[in-house]
């Protein structure tokens, strides 16, 4: 390491052509011997080498665990202009919790995007969408958005070193908003999944029995059974909409709470709470088991349900494309908004999961791991519902059959004269060309009435979706198991332990970003504590009789359009704002790898076109169609599509407008400075007038430097020069540091700046007048404590260095260095 190179050395980008010279080689071909640097971290005298800060540091006990220097070829923090040879690495604040080990890191966040959208809402888009058609539009819309965002959120939680409110404070104060807003949708998703979770419960408790209970009708008090039950399509029907939820036929129809599910309810956040109250350290832990159990359960589940009659059938059904399905712009849309679910994005709990991972940690690698893992589990839990789909449609076709043939010879037994006896039962060969002759040759009278059209297809494509999926079709295809209680058992244990998974990572977003941005300052556990309960309480009105409508309703605009308009802001505010080149280069500086052109096309063009694309079409669809939802009717046992009413649209509205809203109102607070909250993070992103900070332990003083001279000019000014260009020195603690605060002046002793070497020694007030009046930059007013800045305009610099930094206001003693948006 050569001693005789400053701290910072910036390029040369315009004026002479210095080529890639740094400040210190300028001083030296201008003929000056002495080599000031233009800003350092001590007030003692300047300090040019890079061993010197850190024995200087260490020696007086400044220098903080987080930060080390060093010489290598990128930027400060991992953030390059070109030419920058020293930098400042910032470890994880050692207060701040991390993962014990990259399997857990690894468990963590397959257990939270692995969910309860994989197990049933990725087979039902299968089933409603072509089948294995729909896998050409979701792995395409993977590639070019799923991935692309997904290894966002994995590297600048990485890098920042913090939750997705201090992220986004970090790129820029203005786009703070999108982290809340991020928070606030893990909220409100947070609230209804755990309803889900409580369903789940409550079969659990139910399936320690002898014979499960859905396993056949309930009777009257005289032994008939109950008319509501014998008329639903299956016992297990029966059980979810009226033992279970005892659902009402709309969503206005709220008729009170179902006890036994508010109870669930309640234990359900208990539980939550234990798991996630000391944050990863506690659900770290339990994500061992959370994580594993659910792909063990899913096996056992995969060899049992294919050797079920049918089960090939289903599987052939979820291969067979149909691409005609493709030309549907929906399924492009619906595979678009899968991946959010699917990969967890925009919820914030992948940029708090890996802000707990080490800075040096190759978080492009891990992307492309869990990216893949992702995919083969969705894959692999649609292989056993689709067997398990396939025995139902087998099951349910062959019912269909024997009744329709039940009917058919008793009405028309001279169709079948050719027979050489009368059957009470035929053969599928001839009962389908039987209904074939009937359906589309000569009709006879009363045939549509009384037999009907029985499809394979057509059965499968109408089984149950959602969460019908899980509480009424594998229900009772746990049925058909031997030992149907322990199965179920395990069934709903894997769906607990999903539940669980997801739950982590989303209230982990929530809690992450509170704790990091030190506006509650309370203990996590109590924070914690304040989270479950809320949610619990305003998610009573889940556990209502109209529960599973408001569920809905909170997943179709809570969940999806907001999180597409986070997403969209995200991508935007790295790519655009941060900027694409530091985002790359702090990506090569974490991974030690050079990021391709996949990476370089997808973000900059690819992926923002196609949420933008996205949003804007989810938009007009809500606008030119009324929404609609699954509603039961208890007549006939059936559910049925009906419209939201008017008020249920009015708080869907309000959904998405509690969960936007921080993003225009953080723009504006701050744009106006309407309101600076006490602990804000600067901005890392180069925007206007930016500047480079150091927080030590040094007095406060305050130097702010504007001129529209090119910056080799500036640097081959003298400090007199310098001086008449403009300089405004400030200091809170002049005692210490020798500088008068009034109107700015210098004093006549020998102050900061004059150590630094940056203005002359002036002992005329006048003089000291003068040089706050040529000053170009008024200072920045609530200057925090223990700070020093040099401000100069990016244009001036060529290139703006950053550091990604993060306020630390317990660390009084702490160095970092930063660039800020004025």
């Amino acid at each position: 390491m050569s001693s005789g190179r400053n701290l910072l050395q910036l390029p040369f980008k315009g004026g002479k052509k210095n080529g890639g010279r740094s400040l210190a080689d300028a001083s030296t071909s201008n003929g000056s011997s002495s080599r000031t640097p233009m800003f350092d971290c001590n007030d003692d005298e300047g300090v040019e080498d890079v061993a010197d800060i850190n024995s200087n540091l260490t020696d007086s006990k400044q220098l903080s665990s987080r930060v080390t220097f060093s010489e290598e070829s990128v930027a400060i923090g991992g953030l390059q202009a070109d030419g920058l040879e020293h930098i400042v690495h910032v470890a994880p604040d050692e207060h701040r919790d991390g993962w014990d080990n990259k399997t857990q890191f690894f468990l963590g966040v397959i257990s939270y995007a692995v969910g309860f959208g994989n197990v049933w809402r990725f087979p039902a888009l299968l089933q409603k969408n072509g089948g294995g058609a729909f896998l050409i539009p979701y792995l395409l819309m993977m590639v070019l958005e799923g991935i692309p965002l997904f290894l966002i959120e994995l590297g600048i939680g990485q890098r920042l070193q913090t939750g997705p409110v201090g992220v986004w404070n970090a790129i820029h104060p203005y786009l703070g908003g999108v982290g809340v807003s991020a928070a606030i949708v893990s909220y409100l998703v947070g609230l209804y999944y755990n309803v889900i979770l409580t369903w789940v419960i409550y079969y659990l408790f139910k399936s320690f029995r002898v014979t499960l209970p859905w396993s056949s009708c309930p009777t009257y008090e005289n032994g008939t059974e109950i008319t509501e039950c014998t008329m639903s399509t299956s016992p297990t029907n029966y059980f979810w909409n009226r033992e279970a939820i005892d659902t009402s036929n709309s969503i206005g129809e709220t008729n009170g709470f179902t006890v036994h599910i508010t109870i669930c309810l309640i234990l359900a956040w208990i539980l939550i709470y234990f798991c996630v109250m000391r944050g990863i350290k506690t659900s770290g832990k339990v994500m061992y088991v959370t994580a594993t159990f659910p792909y063990i359960v899913t096996t056992a589940f995969f060899i049992r349900s294919l050797m079920l009659e049918g089960a090939t059938d289903g599987l052939l059904y979820m291969l067979n494309p149909d691409l005609s399905r493709l030309w549907d712009p929906e399924v492009w849309l619906e595979a678009s908004a899968q991946l959010f679910y699917s990969f967890g994005l925009g919820f914030g709990g992948l940029i708090a999961f890996s802000s707990y991972n080490p800075v040096k940690n190759n978080c492009k690698r891990d992307c492309i791991m869990l990216s893949i893992a992702n995919l083969l589990t969705s894959l692999y839990t649609a292989l056993v519902i689709f067997c398990v789909l396939g025995y139902m449609g087998h099951k349910n076709y062959m019912s269909c059959i024997d009744k329709d043939m039940a009917k058919a010879v008793m009405l028309y037994p001279n169709d079948y004269h050719s027979l050489a006896d009368m059957k009470t039962k035929i053969s599928v060969e001839e009962y389908i060309k039987w209904t074939e002759l009937k359906f589309h040759g000569s009709v006879i009278d009363k045939m549509a009435e009384n037999s009907a059209y029985c499809s394979y297809h057509q059965i499968i494509e109408q089984a149950a979706e959602g969460t019908g999926l899980a509480f009424v079709v594998f229900t009772e295809a746990i049925l058909q198991f031997p030992l149907p209680p322990i199965w179920s058992v395990l069934f709903f244990l894997m769906l607990l332990m999903l539940g669980l998974g997801s739950m982590f990572g989303t209230l982990e977003g929530v809690i992450t970003s509170l704790n990091d941005s030190k506006m509650i300052r309370v203990k996590k556990p109590v924070m914690t504590a304040f989270l479950c309960g809320s949610a619990c309480i305003i998610g009573l009105i889940f556990s209502t009789k109209s529960g599973q409508y408001w569920v809905s309703l909170f997943d179709h605009f809570a969940g999806t359009y907001a999180l597409m308009g986070v997403a969209f802001f995200e991508i935007v505010a790295v790519i655009y704002v941060y900027g694409f080149r530091r985002f790359c280069r702090d990506l090569e500086y974490m991974t030690g790898e050079k990021i391709g052109n996949y990476w370089l096309i997808t973000w900059r063009f690819i992926s923002p076109t196609i949420m933008l694309v996205l949003f804007t079409c989810s938009v007009f669809k809500s606008f030119t169609s009324t929404p609609q939802y699954l509603a039961y009717n208890s007549e006939t046992t059936h559910q049925h599509k009906v419209d939201y009413p008017t008020w249920a649209l009015f708080i869907a509205g309000g959904l998405v407008v509690l969960a936007m809203s921080p993003v225009p109102f953080v723009y504006f607070v701050r744009k106006f400075k309407i309101w600076t909250a006490e602990g804000d993070i600067p901005a890392v992103s180069c925007y206007k007038n930016c500047g480079l900070k150091c927080l030590g332990s040094t007095p406060s003083t305050t130097y702010m430097l504007k001129s529209q001279m090119s910056f080799n000019r500036m640097v081959e000014s003298n400090a007199s020069e310098i001086q008449n260009i403009g300089l405004s020195v400030r200091n809170d603690q002049s005692k210490s540091n020798g500088v008068n605060t009034s109107k700015g002046g210098v004093s006549k002793n020998t102050g900061v700046a004059q150590q630094k070497g940056l203005v002359s020694s002036n002992k005329d007030k006048s003089s000291s007048e003068n040089i706050n009046s040529t000053a170009l930059a008024p200072i920045k007013e609530n200057v925090p404590t223990k700070e020093i800045k040099t401000v100069f305009k990016p244009e001036i610099a060529g290139n703006c260095l950053q550091k990604s930094s993060k306020w630390t206001n317990n660390q009084p003693t702490m160095q970092q260095y930063s660039i800020f948006d004025l």
